[in-house]
């Protein structure tokens, strides 16, 4: 029992408080906090993306679910199944370049 009080003596109030916060009470520098917690500063939203960025990866999503869809796709292109499919999973990890993709349709339609 007496290895208790000493404990509880240990702890001084900006200890608690840290304890309190959820953060280690042993750490004494508050700079080290200042940079943990950058990405939660209050008041700051999430980093939003255009929606025609968010319609693009769900079009493209869409697409890659459905194997009719990307066959449909592959055919009217004139490109393979596995070319498509790597199309729409750059769109939907954000890598397509927009403008090599309106210079092959344009290439393509004048026949």
């Amino acid at each position: 029992m007496p290895t208790s009080a000493p404990s509880r003596q240990e702890f001084t109030p900006s200890m608690r408080d840290r304890q309190a916060r959820g953060k280690n009470p042993a750490k004494e520098s508050a700079s080290s906090d200042e940079h943990e917690d950058e990405s939660v500063i209050l008041g700051r939203g999430i980093k939003a993306e255009p929606f025609e960025d968010r319609e693009r990866r769900g079009f493209a999503l869409s697409v890659l679910d459905c194997p009719e869809q990307l066959i449909m796709y592959a055919l009217s292109t004139g490109d393979s199944i596995a070319g498509q499919r790597f199309r729409f999973t750059a769109m939907l990890c954000g890598f397509e370049d927009r403008s090599a993709g309106k210079g092959k349709r344009v290439g393509g339609t004048g026949r």
